[in-house]
């Protein structure tokens, strides 16, 4: 629950603050330190807010939007929920149907929720479900010394489920499944209880008109004048009592009590952190990778894919564009917006694609998909516009997500998580919801409330 301090308690604890990082959950930390009376500065390198939140709208059509960063919502996101409601941006409803095409079989719609698998592969999951809940923590790191599809072919899948699941799942965590760590997969889909924790993927809501519009919300009540870019930090130092941090062609360094540093892993090997380095963080950021995944938005003539019962429609395949899915469900207006969602090797084979091909390509691959020629049948949309956002080759975080491999997450992640003095950290690297808005915000929150008890 977001906290705010009474009025004398914030003339007590009234402290300045630095933070370093304008994504989700740097401007969670200065939401929350603004929200208690402290006087907060936000340093930004990029030229605009928002960090890996990124809403497109192509000037074709100006009246649809899709996002090129962060997407989705989950029901068991209960911070970025509250955090909606409060900047008055009520999530709405926003569940994918599944297909899976194979070049072979035409894909067929399957409900939101529902198993994607074999019958056999159910009564597997359900068997370890139950397992789940009674492992502790040396079961646990056994579990993360090994990768996810290593793990669910010891419990039984067959190839061919574990080909679908490596489909499907490899969208959660941008890279193969046959790299992650298994422990990490099984907490994306099982609570330590062993429940469910969601069948959807957490791609249950989303806010309406694009995410960027929280971020523009969280700006206005940091306030502008708090907020620069184009600040790329380059030094942190701490004496007694404060931090300093210098600001790369400025000579005026910003001065304060504390500092949040809400920046990627390996951006903390950018800053020269003076004498006395936080050694074993840099030595963690040095090992944690990040997932390799580009978005790339078609905008098309008008729907040419089925229309499911139930949700949005969404297609994975085994060719480059990977997971594609209707950017635009639930948007009105004859145009649509395809979205492919390519993550590993495929990320940067669609990253380096001709875009006036690329965008025929996808369409085509949706079309085949369910039986249809592009080539053959002209009713299928013209692919009007394409834009894509290749994030392992952004400068700023080379990369989409933190992805943990096996025998890192009791290793790596809490050397990032610990603080340096009066410095905290925050991001989704750090977070139980790892690679989610989620995970930022709360790590942010966490950060902010840790400064308002020193």
């Amino acid at each position: 629950m977001l906290r705010r301090f009474s009025e004398s308690e914030s003339r007590m604890r009234q402290k300045e603050c630095v933070v370093i990082g304008a994504g989700l959950a740097g401007l969670a930390a200065a939401y929350r330190l603004v929200l208690n009376h402290c006087k907060v500065t936000v340093l930004e390198a990029r030229d605009r807010l928002g960090g890996r939140v990124l809403t497109h709208r192509f000037l074709e059509a100006p009246g649809l939007n899709c996002e090129l960063g962060g997407e989705w919502i989950g029901k068991n996101h209960t911070e970025m929920r509250k955090l909606c409601h409060a900047m008055r941006l009520n999530p709405e409803p926003h569940q994918y149907a599944n297909s899976f095409w194979d070049e072979v079989t035409p894909a067929q719609l399957i409900p939101p929720g529902k198993w994607c698998m074999s019958a056999e592969a159910n009564e597997i999951w359900e068997r370890f479900a139950a397992k789940f809940k009674a492992y502790g923590l040396k079961r646990w790191k056994e579990m993360d010394k090994i990768d996810w599809w290593t793990q669910l072919k010891l419990l039984g899948f067959s190839r061919e489920d574990l080909l679908r699941r490596d489909l499907m799942d490899s969208t959660d965590f941008g890279e193969t499944i046959r790299m992650n760590s298994a422990y990490t997969a099984a907490t994306e889909y099982l609570s330590s209880k062993g429940e469910t924790v969601d069948d959807s993927d957490e791609m249950d809501f989303k806010v309406p008109g694009g995410n960027t519009r929280l971020v523009d919300a969280l700006a206005r009540r940091i306030g502008s004048k708090n907020i620069r870019t184009e600040q790329a930090v380059i030094a942190i130092r701490q004496k007694s009592g404060g931090v300093t941090v210098e600001v790369e062609s400025s000579d005026c360094p910003v001065s304060a009590d504390y500092c949040v540093c809400a920046i990627p892993a390996h951006c903390l090997l950018d800053i020269d952190w003076g004498q006395r380095p936080p050694k074993e963080k840099l030595e963690a950021a040095k090992q944690l990778q990040y997932a390799r995944i580009t978005k790339t938005a078609v905008l098309c003539s008008h729907r040419f894919w089925p229309r499911p019962r139930e949700g949005g429609f969404s297609v994975c395949t085994n060719l480059a564009s990977d997971f594609c899915f209707d950017s635009t469900y639930g948007q009105r207006g004859a145009k649509r917006i395809l979205c492919s969602y390519a993550v590993g090797d495929k990320a940067d084979d669609i990253a380096s694609s001709p875009p006036d091909k690329l965008k025929y390509w996808i369409v085509e691959d949706v079309a085949h998909a369910h039986g249809l020629s592009w080539s053959q049948d002209k009713s299928i949309a013209t692919a009007l516009a394409i834009e894509q956002e290749a994030w392992q080759a952004d400068r700023f975080t080379r990369g989409a997500y933190a992805f943990y491999r096996p025998g890192q997450w009791f290793t790596v992640m809490p050397a990032l998580r610990k603080r340096f003095g009066r410095v905290l950290f925050a991001g989704e690297h750090i977070a139980e919801w790892q690679g989610f808005m989620e995970g930022a915000v709360v790590t942010g929150y966490k950060a902010a409330d840790a400064i308002l008890k020193s």
